[in-house]
């Protein structure tokens, strides 16, 4: 087998970075063995070492291993030259080099030349590390030009000055760092008991200002300190706080003058964060311009295919089930079929269930019910229950949902079977709440059609909702509502309209 490595990084070259590669490297005749096995996993994907060997008349097995690392390394280094200006951190990393070069050939002049150059784009983006090892080569400079002189003496204070500063600003920074990277994986990866004990330090934090943006904060600062106010905003429910946070965040983006920042992970994940808190906040009005947004911006990179599927198509689907859009859904579902066999193994557990769930409501909303319980036995049969996982109340409500569908599709002899396994699986994960269990009851209760009327049923419905909208006036209680909208599923039945219908029309805010 070849290493995949080296096939992904093959894969994830552009036409262009090609092209330079090849017209680069064939200027050495050593690379030829090289840029022949290039050509050969490029043009026909082969993947079977035993094949490659035979194309390339390689005598020893061993050998494979070599070219493969040489390619490797010959592919990477045409890319740093390629790249060597595509941002401030390169164009820095690059100069820094040069710098140790020229030091280590004792051209003193030469080496002040570059380190002018260098610190002044340094000094400008706020490369904390880089003024750092910048300070390092003036003081080595200042020690071998200016022997036992009381300039450099003084040369060298100030500089130990500036150095003492930058750990004290790159300290700042470090810690701003780590807790939004804290933040970001607690909200994934820890039961809820411990994510609430830390936002309550957090609390503390954020009413001493510690999190406050200043005029002093550097561009890097305030990108790890908008992330974090953001996600801390998010955690509290302050859905508005939320989403002006990441306005701000996109706007300072944008405003930036940073090379190649609009094509970076901080400028993706801030539009696809305000993606989702636009829908949060029922902004339907601007939702449709940042997706095409992301899209524009983002689709004809490669490097970006797997994390446009995993992170935006995963949300552009929960948004279509959130305000009902049938139509868009449906056209959605082939390419999420189609990309969920591609990036398998780069998909998460979570948003395979997200994923799974939300084609089913969809085709539930098209009244799809077979492909929609299809999806549904696939995202129940994917999991393994953990008590207090983060998907837990993704599964939970997946229970729900299933047999709310089943219910649909009158699958009636069903239903006590049903009942009692989704009970018995939502207490593994939680107690179950009031209004779930009213919810659960009343299907179980109505699972037969045939012994009521139709007058009957429409008052089972009336009573269903009026309960539900006294259960709800409990805070707690209307988390349902963020899984599912019961409540236009209700209405579907005393109104006799499609449900998708009723929940466009309630999110578009025209009832």
């Amino acid at each position: 087998m070849i290493n995949n490595q080296l096939i992904a990084l093959i894969n994830s070259l552009t036409k262009s970075e090609k092209r330079y590669f090849k017209i680069n490297a064939s200027l050495i005749k050593t690379n030829k063995m090289q840029l022949r096995m290039f050509d050969l996993l490029e043009k026909n994907k082969i993947s079977s070492s035993d094949r490659v060997i035979k194309l390339l008349k390689i005598s020893k097995k061993t050998n494979l291993t070599v070219i493969e690392s040489r390619l490797q390394s010959l592919i990477l280094k045409h890319l740093r030259g390629f790249h060597s200006n595509s941002s401030q951190g390169i164009e820095l990393n690059n100069l820094l080099v040069e710098i140790e070069i020229l030091y280590n050939k004792r051209l003193f002049k030469n080496c002040a030349k570059l380190i002018l150059k260098a610190k002044k784009i340094a000094t400008k983006y706020e490369h904390h590390l880089a003024l750092l090892t910048i300070l390092k080569w003036e003081s080595y400079i200042e020690k071998e030009q200016g022997k036992y002189l009381l300039k450099s003496q003084t040369n060298l204070k100030e500089i130990l000055k500036k150095e003492g500063e930058l750990l004290t600003d790159y300290s700042k920074l470090i810690q701003f760092k780590h807790h939004t990277f804290n933040l970001l994986l607690l909200s994934k990866n820890k039961i809820v008991d411990d994510l609430d004990k830390e936002i309550k330090d957090y609390d503390k934090l954020i009413t001493d200002k510690f999190f406050d943006i200043t005029p002093s904060s550097s561009f890097d600062e305030k990108i790890f300190l908008l992330n974090f106010r953001g996600m801390y905003y998010m955690s509290k429910a302050n859905f508005n706080k939320c989403h002006q946070q990441y306005l701000l965040l996109i706007n300072e983006i944008e405003n930036s003058d940073r090379k190649n920042i609009l094509i970076s992970n901080e400028y993706f994940f801030a539009l696809n964060n305000l993606l989702l808190l636009q829908v949060m906040n029922n902004n339907f009005d601007n939702y449709n311009e940042t997706l095409t947004k992301i899209y524009l911006q983002f689709e004809n990179i490669s490097a970006y295919n797997s994390l446009l599927f995993n992170v935006t198509q995963c949300y552009e689907l929960g948004i279509y089930c959130e305000i009902g859009d049938v139509e868009k859904g449906l056209k959605l579902i082939p390419k999420i079929e189609k990309n969920l066999k591609k990036y398998d193994s780069e998909t998460n557990e979570i948003n395979k269930l997200l994923f799974y769930l939300n084609i089913a409501i969809i085709n539930f909303f098209d009244n799809e019910y077979s492909k929609s319980i299809y999806w549904l036995n696939i995202f129940l049969n994917d999991y393994s229950i953990k008590k207090n996982d983060v998907t837990s109340n993704i599964y939970y409500y997946g229970h729900i949902i299933n047999i709310l569908v089943h219910f649909e599709a009158k699958n009636y002899e069903s239903i006590d079977y049903l009942h009692n396994q989704c009970i018995n699986n939502l207490k593994k994960i939680r107690k179950i709440n009031k209004f779930d269990k009213v919810v659960l009851t009343f299907i179980k209760a109505n699972s037969n059609y045939l012994v009521k009327s139709q007058k009957e049923q429409l008052n089972s419905f009336h009573q269903l909702k009026s309960t539900l909208t006294e259960i709800i006036k409990t805070p707690e209680e209307s988390i349902s509502l963020h899984f599912f909208d019961f409540f236009s599923w209700i209405d579907s039945h005393l109104n006799n309209v499609p449900i998708a219908d009723l929940v466009r029309k309630k999110r578009l805010n025209q009832l």
